[in-house]
C-alpha cells in the first residue's frame, strides 16, 4: 500500500536520459536516412567510426567533409550528431540548427529538441515537441529522441501516450520503456488528482484517492459509484486511452478526472509489476526504485542505492550525474559537486554535468574554481547561454560589473538568445547608471516572454 501511495505524491525528478545507447542506434539511423552523394571514402570512414563509439575521430571526418561541402544538411547533421555524443552540447544544437535552415527533417528537429530539453532550454523545447506530437508520432525514431522530454517539460499525457507506441515496438528497450510508462501513468496520475482538487464538488473522489494509503486500488475506487450517477461521461471499463480521450472532450468533469487519477496510478504499478516479473535485473528497474525512496523522503537510502549501482555498473554513463541531482534536489551541493566531478572524470565533455557542476559552485561561494570552469567555454565563442550567465554572475559577486555587462551583450549577440540575458543586463544597465540599455533590454525581456 505504500508504493500506491507513493503513486499519488511522488515526483521522480531524476534525470531520465539515462539510455544513451538507444540514442546511437537512432543517430545511425538518422545518419543513413540522411545520407547523400558525399564523399563515399569520408563519410563511410566517419560512419563506422560513430559505429564504433569513436566519435571524436568521426567528428574530424565530418569537419573535413563540410569544408567541401558547408551547406550540407546531411552533414551538419552528422557533426552536430558527433559532438552530441560527446556531450558537447551547445555546439551540437548550433550544427542542427544550422541544418535545419537548409530545410526541415523531422529526425534532425526531434534531435535538436531533446538537447535543448537536455540542457534545461525548456522553454525552446516546449513548442517543438509539441509539433512533434502532432505530427510525427507515428514516427518512431523521432520518438526514440524525444520520449523523455514530455515528462521534463511536465506534459505526463503527452509522454504515457508515446511510451504505449515505443512498448510496441520491438527496436526500443522494453524494461526502459515499461519504467518510462510507469513514471508517465504516475505523473499523469498526480496530474488529474491536482485537477480535481481544484474543482468544486470533488472532496467525494478525494477521500476516496486518500483511502489508497490503506485499502489500495479498492479504497481508491470506492467513490465510482457517485461518480456514475453524477456523469454520463463516466465508464469504469473505459481504458486509459479512452478515457483520456472522453476527458479532452469534457475537461472538467471531475468524474473523469477522477476515474483518471485511479487509472492512471493503477497502470503505473502495472508496469511496474511487468517489469519486475520480465526484467528483474533492469538497471533502469533499480533506478526507478531509487528515486521512489527519495520521493517517499528516504534520500540516504536512495543515495546508497545509487552508489552500489554505480559500484556494479561502472560502464553505465548517467549514474554518477543522476546522483548529482539527486543531491541538488536535498540542496547537498557539496556531494552534488562532487558527484558530477566523478562523471567528469569519465565523460569529460558532459555539458549537463559541468552546468550543473558551476551551479554548485556559484550556491557555495567558489567563483575562483567556477571561472576556471566556464571561461575556456565563454572565451572560445557560441558560448552555452547558461555558461555566460553563470560567468557574468561571477564577475557581477566579485565587483566586475564591466566584465559582466561584457560577457552578457556578447550573449545577446548569439542566435535566439536566452530571456534571461536581457532580464541580468537589464540590471546590470541599472545598477551602472545606464537607464536607456536598461529600458531596452527590459523591452526585450518582456517580447521574449510573450513568445
Amino acid at each position: 500500500m505504500t508504493f500506491f501511495r507513493s503513486l499519488f505524491s511522488s515526483n521522480l525528478a531524476v534525470s531520465i536520459f539515462s539510455f544513451r545507447p538507444a540514442m546511437a542506434a537512432l543517430l545511425l539511423a538518422v545518419a543513413a536516412t540522411l545520407a547523400v552523394a558525399q564523399t563515399a571514402s569520408v563519410m563511410q570512414d566517419a560512419r563506422k567510426a560513430m559505429e564504433a563509439n569513436q566519435y571524436a575521430q568521426a567528428e574530424k571526418l565530418y569537419r573535413e567533409e563540410l569544408v567541401q561541402a558547408p551547406n550540407s544538411a546531411s552533414v551538419l547533421t552528422d557533426l552536430a550528431m558527433s559532438l552530441q555524443m560527446q556531450g558537447r552540447s551547445a555546439e551540437a544544437m548550433r550544427y542542427f540548427s544550422l541544418a535545419l535552415k537548409q530545410g526541415y527533417v523531422a529526425e534532425t528537429y526531434a534531435l535538436l529538441a531533446e538537447e535543448k530539453c537536455r540542457m534545461g532550454d525548456l522553454d525552446g523545447a516546449r513548442p517543438m515537441l509539441a509539433r512533434i506530437f502532432r505530427q510525427e508520432r507515428s514516427n518512431l525514431r523521432v520518438l526514440y529522441a524525444v520520449a523523455p522530454c514530455y515528462l521534463e517539460i511536465d506534459e505526463p499525457v503527452e509522454s504515457a501516450t508515446v511510451y504505449q507506441a515505443l512498448l510496441a515496438s520491438k527496436d526500443y528497450p522494453q524494461d526502459l520503456a515499461l519504467v518510462q510508462l510507469a513514471k508517465s501513468y504516475i505523473r499523469s496520475g498526480q496530474f488529474f488528482a491536482t485537477q480535481l482538487s481544484k474543482a468544486s464538488g470533488s472532496e467525494p473522489f478525494m477521500d476516496a484517492l486518500r483511502k489508497a494509503s490503506t485499502a489500495g486500488s479498492e479504497g481508491a475506487r470506492s467513490a465510482f459509484p457517485a461518480a456514475a450517477k453524477l456523469s454520463p461521461n463516466f465508464d469504469p471499463n473505459l481504458g486509459w486511452a479512452d478515457a483520456v480521450a472522453r476527458w479532452r472532450a469534457h475537461p472538467q468533469d471531475i468524474a473523469l478526472l477522477y476515474l483518471l487519477s485511479v487509472v492512471s496510478a493503477e497502470q503505473g504499478m502495472k508496469q511496474i509489476e511487468q517489469c519486475d516479473e520480465k526484467y528483474p535485473a533492469s538497471i533502469h528497474l533499480e533506478e526507478f526504485h531509487a528515486d521512489v525512496l527519495a520521493d517517499q523522503g528516504h534520500g540516504d537510502e536512495a543515495i546508497a542505492e545509487y552508489e552500489e549501482l554505480m559500484r556494479t555498473h561502472p560502464d553505465l554513463s548517467e549514474l554518477a550525474y543522476n546522483l548529482g541531482l539527486l543531491h541538488e534536489k536535498r540542496e547537498e551541493w557539496q556531494q552534488a559537486a562532487e558527484a558530477y566531478r566523478r562523471q567528469l572524470a569519465t565523460y569529460p565533455s558532459d555539458e549537463r554535468a559541468v552546468a550543473h557542476l558551476s551551479r554548485c559552485l556559484l550556491q557555495t561561494a567558489q567563483y575562483a574554481a567556477l571561472r576556471d570552469l566556464i571561461e575556456p567555454r565563454v572565451r572560445a565563442g557560441h558560448a552555452p547561454q547558461w555558461a555566460s550567465l553563470n560567468l557574468a554572475e561571477v564577475e557581477q559577486k566579485t565587483g566586475n560589473l564591466k566584465d559582466a555587462i561584457g560577457i552578457l551583450e556578447a550573449a545577446a549577440r548569439e542566435p535566439n538568445p536566452d530571456k534571461l540575458v536581457h532580464y541580468r543586463l537589464m540590471h546590470l544597465y541599472t545598477l551602472s547608471g545606464r537607464p536607456d540599455d536598461a529600458k531596452r533590454e527590459l523591452a526585450l525581456f518582456q517580447a521574449a516572454s510573450r513568445q
